[in-house]
């Protein structure tokens, strides 16, 4: 939660009386790393139960007392802590809205993505080809099961709506989630659809972080398969299915490869199929803020993987050049910034 200024401080950092290069470098810096101390140490997670004192929360994160009130005395004023008395306690956006139990798995991710943005610069002169990093290093490893980690929370954070917004002129029999992960998006549309059968496409690091939903949502586990593959390199199954389904894919290719993924989305999709692709878009609607979730989102993925946030009118393009037609781009209202498209096969 970024620091909220009052409506003079706010006044004078329009009008450029208050430096904002000092918030936007330092103090946003130091913001992201406290919150990422507080995750290493499993501060929010022994709040969770309930308020403590500044010695209990020592001892618990096994921490000098000065270094953990430095970092609560960092938490107060941006939103995730609240001190009464001699106890400190989450606030209640806190408990309403961060993911608690999942966040102390997510830091290396996080980390890891801090690290590589120090040579954003070369990116920018060079726009090497996959970017800085690229998905390798996403597709084994600490880091790589620590980003399946953090995609389960984004998942959580915008499956609801997106399967509750999502219009279907028929009810699917077979779907295809591309890059699926933690499987959650299947769950939920077996759900909406009782006759519907999914399948989760991914890495090997993904499955098991689909397994782990699948041993959870035991009502539909047993409509939902497992298909390893990596989805630039390799084909998809061979059958025909009358509804795809990407979530945060398309963002993470360039140009071409992201118009030889509709070419084999297309082959794979019967005739009147539907195909919903979920990403961050650069025309997206709305105020500042919500425009600024989308182009942010995107400078992290062209510097990270050579990928970026698309605009609308290119993502269809490519759609109608591999057979898809009624173009459709729909926002969502709980999460800004993200939107998804929905387009029919020919």
């Amino acid at each position: 939660m970024p620091l909220k200024p009052n409506f003079i401080e706010r006044m004078l950092i329009n009008v450029g009386i208050i430096p904002t290069v000092l918030l936007d470098t330092g103090v946003s810096l130091f913001q992201a790393s406290a919150l990422l101390t507080a995750g290493d140490i499993r501060l929010f997670n022994h709040l969770k139960s309930g308020p403590l004192t500044l010695e209990e929360i020592g001892h618990k994160t096994d921490c000098t007392q000065r270094g953990v009130e430095t970092l609560l005395n960092s938490l107060i004023p941006i939103g995730y802590v609240t001190k009464k008395g001699n106890q400190y306690s989450l606030t209640k956006a806190m408990l309403r809205s961060f993911p608690i139990d999942l966040f102390p798995d997510m830091v290396l991710f996080f980390r890891s993505l801090n690290e590589n943005l120090n040579n954003a610069t070369y990116a920018v002169k060079t726009d090497p080809d996959g970017g800085l990093v690229g998905y390798e290093m996403m597709k084994d490893g600490k880091v790589a099961t620590s980003f399946q980690v953090a995609m389960r929370w984004l998942g959580s954070a915008t499956v609801k709506e997106v399967v509750s917004r999502m219009k279907l002129t028929i009810s699917p029999k077979r779907m295809l989630d591309i890059g699926g992960s933690h499987g959650l998006y299947c769950v939920e549309f077996c759900r909406k659809y009782p006759e519907l059968k999914a399948t989760v496409l991914d890495w090997a690091v993904g499955l098991e972080n689909a397994k782990i939903t699948l041993t959870q949502e035991k009502d539909v586990a047993s409509r939902i398969d497992l298909f390893e593959a990596d989805f630039e390199k390799e084909n998809l199954p061979a059958e025909k299915f009358d509804f795809m389904f990407l979530g945060n894919i398309i963002h993470g290719l360039n140009e071409e490869g992201n118009k030889e993924l509709f070419k084999k989305i297309a082959d794979a999709t019967a005739s009147n199929g539907v195909i919903a692709i979920l990403d961050q878009y650069t025309n997206v609607k709305g105020s500042l803020f919500v425009k600024g979730v989308a182009s942010m989102i995107g400078w992290n993925l062209f510097v990270f993987a050579g990928g970026r946030a698309y605009d609308f009118e290119v993502v269809k393009q490519w759609l109608e050049e591999a057979g898809f037609h009624s173009v459709t781009l729909i926002h969502l209202r709980e999460s800004p910034g993200f939107s998804f498209i929905k387009a029919q096969r020919r």
